[in-house]
């Protein structure tokens, strides 16, 4: 089974265009650049006559850049003196040594990383274009990972799945896994085209982070039901509106086949996958909070349809189908912070923005005919700064369960009903842009006969 990764390009969209409160998208670091940049931008537009979605009534003050994202700071006032000029970039090497210790189908530990090269361009700020950004995300990969080893259904390490390659683990030396264009055409109103990696989307306070700063298992991550039909790195086109204060809906259709080390334009035919999330966030006893709700449909492709094929006395009989569906929801709510509540709460960010403690949940269901995973469900609690004098670290705590649906040709492949593991994991932070990660799993495996894995690992992100 291929897998691929979760919902949508708005992860990038919500992180750049919207709020100062909100900042850039996940591979961006919380407090840089590119949202700054917006209040000087915000007073360039208004005077152009295209106003931008991005308003601060501190317009005109130079960016502010909060040194402590970063192992080595400001790089001489280089970093913030290219954000004035419309200009910021991030990147990040993550390490990972991860070993199932009991169970699965291997007890070797395995080491590997990644490396993600972000580039930013704010084309209103540069002086090109008021309302108008540009992302390129290169991403490289090496060594190995777990998982092959666990038995489980998904992931449990989703930073060593991507990118996407044909051999698992295979080493990934650079390929760009999005380049993509924004233009907003008014306040509420903005369409968006090239490639994009979709890992971003379905952004939650508490457990998003593509695998490097919060949750490592992809049933944590994103939503399972979205595996076999979305894409992670593909070529696509659509419009963000914003029709209220705290609400995003973003509406692409993309390519149904992954891109991940190709330009894509050889994939354009081979499928077609619509796109529709709608987020927004909202105060519950004065506490911050969020949802997200999407539908997914995938035309004009081979799914493979589990209930009418399998292994027979005649031979094997493979049916397929031209379509498929899926829909999810996915929410979060703090339940305590000493902090103040800010208007917006960045949720691409991968941490938690406030110390305190908060729950989060998401449910998922899809085509039973062309989808093993008839639904899913995951939930936990996660927070940050609960030990005294740690106020920059985070935890998290989760269960994700996933309901098999087994027809003729699941039952043939060895897949058991269900599936269903825990995570707990502490995300130390030892220096400025440096983050070390204890990380625990339990997980039944999707296949029969393979006994329940353990598995125990550590994981050093840095940020440049």
């Amino acid at each position: 089974m291929r897998m691929q990764a979760s919902m949508i390009f708005d992860g990038f969209l919500v992180g750049l265009l919207l709020a100062p409160a909100l900042g850039p998208a996940a591979a961006m670091p919380q407090d840089a650049t590119t949202s700054d940049v917006a209040d000087v931008q915000a007073a360039e537009d208004v005077e152009s006559g295209v106003e931008s979605p991005v308003s601060n009534p501190e317009v005109g003050e130079a960016p502010v850049l909060d040194e402590s994202t970063f192992l080595l700071g400001d790089w001489g006032d280089w970093r913030s003196a290219w954000a004035a000029q419309g200009i910021s970039f991030d990147v990040q090497w993550t390490q990972h040594a991860q070993g199932v210790v009991d169970g699965g189908t291997d007890t070797s530990f395995r080491y590997g990383g990644t490396l993600d090269y972000l580039i930013e361009f704010d084309l209103g700020a540069m002086g090109v274009q008021p309302g108008a950004f540009v992302k390129v995300l290169a991403e490289s990969r090496y060594g190995e990972s777990v998982n092959g080893d666990t038995g489980g259904l998904l992931p449990a390490s989703t930073d060593l799945s991507f990118p996407l390659t044909d051999v698992l683990d295979d080493n990934v030396a650079l390929t760009v896994t999005e380049l993509s264009f924004v233009q907003f055409l008014s306040p509420s109103f903005g369409v968006v085209l090239g490639k994009f990696q979709t890992l971003d989307g379905d952004p939650n306070e508490f457990a998003s982070g593509r695998g490097r700063s919060q949750f490592l298992n992809a049933s944590l991550v994103f939503n399972p039901v979205t595996s076999l039909m979305v894409p992670y790195s593909t070529l696509g086109g659509g419009v963000v509106v914003l029709p209220a204060p705290n609400v995003t809906i973003v509406s692409m259709v993309s390519n149904t086949t992954d891109s991940s080390t190709t330009t894509g334009f050889s994939d354009i035919g081979d499928g077609w996958t619509w796109t529709t999330e709608a987020q927004f966030q909202y105060r519950f006893g004065g506490l911050p909070g969020g949802q997200n709700v999407a539908f997914i449909y995938a035309a004009d492709n081979t799914f493979l349809n589990f209930n009418r094929s399998g292994i027979f006395p005649d031979g094997v009989l493979l049916a397929a189908e031209d379509d498929t569906w899926a829909a999810y929801w996915s929410g979060w709510q703090y339940l305590h912070t000493p902090d103040e509540v800010p208007d917006r709460i960045d949720v691409t960010d991968g941490r938690a923005d406030l110390r305190g403690v908060g729950l989060f949940a998401r449910f998922g269901i899809a085509d039973d005919d062309t989808n093993p995973i008839a639904w899913s469900f995951s939930a936990g609690l996660g927070g940050r700064g609960i030990l005294p004098g740690r106020d920059d670290d985070t935890f998290g705590l989760g269960f994700a369960y996933t309901d098999i649906d087994r027809g003729a040709f699941a039952s043939a492949l060895g897949f058991d009903e269900e599936a269903y593991g825990f995570e707990a994991f502490y995300n130390i932070a030892l220096a400025p842009g440096v983050a070390l990660t204890l990380d625990g799993q339990v997980i039944n495996p999707v296949f029969d006969g393979v006994e329940t894995a353990t598995i125990l690992g550590v994981r050093l992100n840095i940020r440049f």
